[in-house]
C-alpha cells in the first residue's frame, strides 16, 4: 500500500471516498436513527438543498443530456433522470462510489438513462458524449487543488448551463471540518468569494449568478 505522505492530492481524495462511500451516501437516506438524521440535517443539510436547487435551476429537464462531475453515489444523476433528463452521465474517480451509483440507479428504475464512469475528468469521457446541455459539479471542488482546468473543460463541453458549488473558507463550521479532514489525511480546499469570482473569470465563465447557500457558494452559469 502506498504511504499516505507520498500520495498525490487526487490519490488521497480517491482513497477517502472509496472507503467512505456508504457513509457519505447515508446523508440522503431517511432510514436511519433520529440521532443520525439530526446530525446529517444539522451539519450536512446543505447537501440535500444543493440537490433541490440543481433540479430547480435545470428545469425543464425533459430531453436534456446532463453531465455530473464528481457524481459520488449518483444521487444528482438519479434526480435529473427522474425529472425527465433523457441521458445522464456521472463521472467519479472513486470506484466504490460509482458501484453504489449504479446500484441506486437500477433500484430507481432509471439505469437505462444513466451511465456512470470511473475515472478522471475530462480524460475518461468518450468524445461521442459531448456536448452536454448542462454540467454540474457539487461538493467536488472541496477536493480539487487546481479548479481552473476542470471548469474550463466543463464550459467547453456544455452548450447550456453550469452549476457548481464551492465551500466557504469563512463559516462557523470550518474549524471543525478542517480538523476532521486533517485527522483523516484528506486534502480540503475552501474558498473566499473573491477567489471564486477570480477562478470563474480565469475559466472563461462570465455570465453567472453566485448564490450564498449556507456553507457554500453555488454558481449557476449560462455558457
Amino acid at each position: 500500500m502506498t504511504n499516505n505522505s507520498t500520495q498525490t492530492v487526487g490519490e488521497k481524495v480517491r482513497a477517502h471516498f472509496h472507503e467512505d462511500a456508504e457513509r457519505f451516501d447515508a446523508i440522503y437516506d431517511e432510514k436511519k436513527s433520529f440521532f443520525s438524521r439530526f446530525i446529517d440535517n444539522y451539519w450536512r443539510g446543505i447537501v440535500q438543498r444543493r440537490l433541490e436547487l440543481n433540479v430547480e435551476h435545470l428545469m425543464p429537464l425533459a430531453g436534456k443530456k446532463v453531465l455530473d462531475v464528481g457524481c459520488g453515489s449518483g444521487r444528482f444523476c438519479i434526480a435529473f433522470a427522474q425529472n425527465g433528463a433523457e441521458r445522464v452521465v456521472g463521472i467519479d474517480f472513486a470506484r466504490a462510489m460509482v458501484e453504489l451509483a449504479e446500484k441506486l440507479a437500477k433500484e430507481a428504475g432509471i439505469d437505462d438513462r444513466c451511465e456512470f464512469i470511473v475515472g478522471s475528468f475530462p480524460e475518461a469521457l468518450d468524445e461521442s458524449d459531448r456536448p452536454f446541455d448542462a454540467c454540474t459539479a457539487n461538493g467536488f471542488f472541496d477536493y480539487i487543488e487546481h479548479p481552473v482546468p476542470i471548469i474550463t473543460a466543463m464550459r467547453e463541453l456544455t452548450k447550456g448551463q453550469l452549476i457548481m458549488s464551492f465551500p466557504k473558507a469563512r463559516e462557523w463550521r470550518v474549524p471543525v471540518r478542517r480538523f476532521r479532514f486533517w485527522l483523516k489525511g484528506t486534502p480540503l480546499f475552501l474558498y473566499r468569494e473573491v477567489q471564486v469570482r477570480g477562478i470563474l473569470k480565469e475559466s472563461g465563465v462570465t455570465d453567472y449568478n453566485l448564490i450564498h447557500l449556507d456553507r457554500d457558494y453555488l454558481v449557476v452559469a449560462d455558457v
